[in-house]
């Protein structure tokens, strides 16, 4: 290819009812760059020249002019017309929009070895976006449909197209089955959001679509940007921050749309739209690895690296590489949730368990006295004490502590962990929930919410939730005031 010198082309303003160039040489006319060039609602002339070797005459395949803008265009070679794109006007209804990239036949025997004249007529009056670049290429080349050669550049990332598909409709369907329907059904949109990205990015090289459409596309790519960013927050979130997040995510959706509305290159708000939430995430990841929540460390270790890497490639969203970035980003989630979907299962199944001992604890009535409780160590404060168990009426997660609840109200902290405590508990202590074990020596009703979810009652008068997974197995019994 050979491209016109882009820091000499000539503009000058199109009067109504011009048909041939002017002579360039008129008050309005000036020099510029060719990506300056703006004929966005305007209409426009252009002059420019373009150096076409030896070896390109001497070739036997058929030359073209290539341009490549958001106008429609008819062309002038060494001051022959040779064709148009569209048909430019003087107004939207005189206008026949163009196509994004066009490519126009030239004549054999019309360029002639060095520097050769080329002279556009142009005009872009059908769009709704103004760009600050709306011309984007002219070139003179071997003769192809534009459109291959823009696929070739964007084939490599297609391949990450399976990856985003496979993960919605494998999140989707996790939507409706499983335990973690909230964060299999973000997993899902951010797949979706994805892979709608790339198919935005893609459409240029796969339809040669008329310019409007680039406006279109363009809206498209910052909204599926938008889209990935604030699931990805929503799902970082609601993993580490489980009780009311979504404050936490409308502050990073309302600072990001603030980024996105006052940058001004497209390119620019398609990447500020992904990556503001994703170093919003990062910084969240780090304040909750620095609390020792289990799995921050990796999420901070993921995202920093997935901005770190953006920022080194320069943020150009038509690049390969970055949805192979988002691409690696998803696989890490996957792998993620399909962890926290594993220990779903686990607790599940040890929860079925704990249903059947609560059913038959419900149903004997065991009676108040029994043998004296084993007594269990716990950790305060740096001191160790022993505590009778008998005094325990149950135990609550509490971040990374376990508060134990006794028969007298008084509440203590253990520095340990519930699954821990679980195992040095005797059996007459209860799973009942993720969050909370109960002394069923205490338990005095157990009732059914609509939602499936239950609550029982202890005799001190707290009411403590049931899993829905248990409910089913204890409906016999259930109490009702």
């Amino acid at each position: 290819m050979q491209w016109i010198d882009v820091d000499n082309v000539i503009t000058c303003p199109a009067q109504e009812g011009e048909t041939v160039p002017p002579d360039f040489a008129g008050d309005g006319c000036r020099t510029g760059n060719f990506l300056a060039v703006d004929p966005q609602h305007a209409t426009l002339w252009l002059r420019a020249t373009i150096a076409v070797p030896r070896s390109m005459l001497e070739q036997s395949s058929p030359l073209g002019l290539f341009v490549s803008g958001k106008a429609a265009s008819t062309a002038w070679l060494n001051g022959r017309r040779i064709g148009s794109n569209g048909q430019p006007g003087i107004d939207p209804r005189s206008e026949t929009p163009g196509r994004m990239d066009a490519v126009i036949p030239i004549p054999p025997g019309l360029l002639h070895d060095g520097a050769n004249d080329v002279v556009l007529h142009v005009s872009g009056h059908s769009g709704f976006l103004h760009l600050d670049s709306p011309m984007h290429a002219l070139m003179i080349g071997t003769y192809a449909d534009p459109t291959d050669q823009i696929l070739r550049f964007y084939w490599p990332s297609l391949s990450t197209f399976g990856i985003f598909l496979l993960g919605a409709l494998y999140f989707g369907v996790g939507t409706f089955r499983g335990g973690d329907r909230a964060g299999a059904f973000l997993l899902c949109l951010i797949s979706l959001f994805a892979a709608g990205q790339l198919l935005a990015e893609v459409s240029r090289g796969l339809v040669a679509y008329r310019y409007p459409f680039h406006d279109l596309r363009l809206v498209l790519i910052v909204l599926c940007s938008l889209g990935f960013g604030l699931c990805l927050t929503a799902h970082v979130i609601c993993r580490f921050q489980p009780q009311h997040p979504w404050l936490s995510v409308t502050v990073v959706m309302l600072a990001t749309l603030g980024v996105v509305v006052i940058t001004s290159p497209y390119d620019g708000k398609a990447m500020f739209a992904m990556l503001c939430p994703v170093l919003s995430c990062a910084l969240g990841t780090a304040f909750w690895w620095w609390k020792r929540k289990p799995g921050a460390a990796a999420y901070c270790a993921a995202l920093v690296l997935f901005g770190a890497l953006s920022f080194l490639f320069g943020g150009r969203f038509l690049d390969a590489i970055f949805f192979y970035l988002v691409a690696a980003l998803l696989l890490f989630l996957f792998a993620q949730q399909a962890a926290v979907l594993a220990r779903e299962q686990r607790l599940g199944i040890a929860l079925a368990s704990h249903a059947r001992q609560l059913e038959a604890a419900l149903d004997q009535a065991r009676p108040p006295q029994q043998q004296p409780s084993p007594k269990i160590r716990i950790v305060d404060t740096g001191r160790i004490e022993l505590v009778s168990t008998e005094q325990i009426t149950h135990c609550s997660g509490a971040g990374d502590y376990v508060e134990l609840n006794f028969t007298d109200g008084s509440k203590r902290l253990h520095n340990g962990s519930l699954n821990e405590m679980e195992v040095e508990l005797p059996s007459a202590f209860l799973r009942v929930h993720r969050s909370h074990i109960v002394n069923t020596t205490f338990v005095e009703s157990l009732r059914r919410q609509p939602s499936g979810v239950g609550q029982l009652r202890i005799s001190t008068g707290e009411i403590v939730p049931v899993s829905r997974r248990i409910m089913p197995m204890v409906r016999r019994t259930l109490a009702s005031d």
